[in-house]
């Protein structure tokens, strides 16, 4: 775009997200502008997560990686840039209020670190979060952070592109069900790396957790005692799958509950961290709008998320029962996190 000036950036292509998540602050100076006086965008001030590509506040943006280390760069505009939207696989636009105007790369426990980077004013600015996968050969994803000055009331957080799901996979709930020692015996052959000790197939399952006999006995299989007796299990519960040569890949399993006859109280915990499993990354970005809106109207989510109109409904019902939102006449206000 004529007239656009870059001001300056900073950027890390080693960064290792602490807890799967990238974060800048605000770096600390002495002269440092009030807070916006919104609460609800204080860093951790809700229990939202990081959202399904970022979320940001008054002072801090957090975004969604994972354990391998990223490439981020974050660069400072005095106006909107340009941006190529077939060169990224997911964008967000978001307030962002930096009140030292200078910010650095930090992690969730600890401060900023590394270079800072002034971006040219204090107060109110508009950012852009663009992510992709890393080149072939390469791990992680490959983030841009751009900002630039935006005076005013600030213009709601909006999703421009999305290539990743915004709703993810519900969990099946099996480690639930199984125990975490089975599901590990499944990592053993679908997780590429894994080492374990010479034998550690054969050794005996550790007494806590198992699976019931009852569980067992619906899925045909008799209650495993080593590792490697566990092997049937997984294939019954549908987790790997059996190419007949003594190999195996993951399995795409029905849920436990629509597989099995399980206890009430079960049941209820199983179906109820599928439904957290598939909006909670989701239910932090409608947070996020409804935090810097102060309410944000229903009508608007849908386009505002770049989701399906009929994601909503479900949507807010599971960040209504998690204590994200509160739900008005037609709009969602955010929800502080309660204290300890």
């Amino acid at each position: 775009m004529p007239g656009v000036t870059i001001l300056g950036f900073c950027e890390d292509d080693e960064y290792l997200p602490e807890y799967g998540t990238v974060v800048v602050r605000d770096v600390y100076r002495e002269d440092l502008l009030p807070s916006l006086g919104n609460e609800l965008l204080g860093e951790l001030a809700t229990n939202a997560l990081s959202g399904t590509i970022a979320t940001a506040g008054d002072g801090w943006l957090h975004g969604t990686a994972g354990d391998p280390c990223q490439t981020v760069r974050w660069e400072a505009h005095d106006e909107p840039p340009d941006v190529r939207l077939g060169d990224w696989e997911d964008i967000v636009e978001t307030p962002f209020h930096s009140r030292s105007g200078v910010v650095g790369l930090g992690t969730l426990t600890g401060g900023t670190f590394g270079d800072e980077l002034s971006l040219g004013a204090k107060g109110l600015f508009r950012v852009r979060v663009c992510r992709k996968a890393a080149d072939d050969g390469e791990e992680g994803d490959v983030w841009l952070i751009q900002s630039w000055p935006a005076p005013g009331t600030p213009e709601a957080p909006r999703w421009l592109k999305r290539t990743r799901a915004a709703v993810h996979p519900a969990n099946p709930g099996w480690q639930q069900v199984l125990g975490y020692h089975v599901i590990e015996v499944s990592w053993f052959f679908t997780l590429a790396g894994m080492q374990r000790p010479d034998g550690w197939l054969d050794e005996p399952l550790p007494d806590e957790p198992r699976p019931s006999a009852g569980v067992c006995a619906q899925l045909g299989v008799d209650p495993p005692r080593t590792r490697r007796d566990a092997i049937p299990l997984l294939v019954a519960a549908g987790l790997i799958v059996d190419d007949g040569a003594g190999r195996f890949s993951p399995g795409t399993p029905r849920r436990a509950t629509e597989a099995l006859d399980l206890p009430g109280e079960l049941a209820a915990r199983v179906d109820a961290d599928a439904v957290r499993s598939a909006y909670i990354w989701l239910a932090a970005d409608v947070t996020g709008i409804a935090a810097w809106s102060n309410p944000a109207r229903i009508e608007d989510l849908a386009a505002l998320l770049a989701v399906p109109g009929e994601t909503i409904e479900p949507l807010l019902e599971y960040a209504a029962e998690d204590n994200l939102i509160q739900r008005g006449n037609g709009t969602v206000t955010a929800l502080p996190r309660p204290p300890l």
